[in-house]
């Protein structure tokens, strides 16, 4: 587990470690299942522990009891997230990148904790013993924390990378990129291809394709991309859910090869 935010600059906490942690999983858990519901396929996931380089390639571990033929990598984003952002070296390990939402929060952890008993049976028992707290105090806390709920999650599309492999060794590529223009900002709404926060080329060909649609930009402008406030400080490729495949028939394609 990586201490950076995903897709921001910031340090996580522990609680926040956690909760994308589950959120990733969850939205393994919740592809598996779509396939299930949708198509008939049974996918298991691997959950091995082992070196990240083993994992990279494929989150899939079979397909109807065989390996699967396509390397998949499923990306959890949280609820109304717009980006699919696969690490920039990472793009060329798997077939199929898809994207998950996911309506899981900090309070979800919480809830499971509860509904596990952890909290009454490790840490109340504790304070019990240590007189910490009475039994009245914990009780009322007890009652204050959430109780565990369904979690919603939607498929959102998947990006094929034959598509697009003509592009991906020139990492600087941007395939597609489209914004509102901002009285001194340019906010991202649309993107497919590389981007790196810290060189400047990127702004530049961002700048360069937006003035070829016709927009007004100013090179003083800042670039921002919807829903991100700061993103690590590494190459990223990022493709907004609007350019993802998404329909039946190119699902079914993906299934075939599956």
């Amino acid at each position: 587990m990586a201490g950076t935010d995903y897709g921001t600059s910031r340090q996580r906490d522990l609680g926040q470690l956690w909760a994308d942690t589950i959120r990733g999983f969850l939205g393994e858990i919740a592809f598996v299942k779509w396939l299930k519901e949708r198509f008939g396929i049974s996918a298991e996931l691997d959950y091995r522990r082992g070196p990240l380089e083993e994992f990279l390639p494929s989150d899939i571990k079979s397909v109807n009891g065989r390996p699967p033929r396509l390397k998949i990598s499923v990306k959890t984003t949280k609820f109304g997230g717009v980006w699919l952002d696969v690490p920039g070296a990472q793009i060329k390990h798997s077939d199929v990148y898809v994207l998950v939402r996911v309506g899981i929060t900090r309070d979800h952890l919480l809830a499971f904790f509860k509904k596990i008993s952890v909290f009454r049976d490790k840490f109340f028992k504790e304070a019990l013993e240590r007189g910490i707290a009475g039994k009245d105090e914990l009780e009322e806390i007890w009652g204050s924390l959430p109780e565990f709920a369904h979690v919603p999650a939607y498929v959102a599309g998947f990006l094929d990378k034959a598509e697009i492999a003509d592009f991906l060794n020139d990492e600087k590529s941007i395939i597609l990129v489209d914004g509102e223009v901002k009285i001194k900002k340019v906010i991202i709404n649309k993107f497919l291809g590389y981007w790196h926060p810290a060189v400047p080329d990127y702004e530049r060909k961002v700048r360069e394709q937006l003035k070829s649609q016709g927009k007004s930009i100013r090179d003083d402008m800042k670039i921002e991309f919807v829903g991100i406030q700061n993103f690590s400080k590494e190459l990223h490729f990022l493709a907004s859910s609007g350019v993802l495949k998404r329909k039946q028939e190119d699902w079914e394609k993906v299934i075939t090869k599956l």
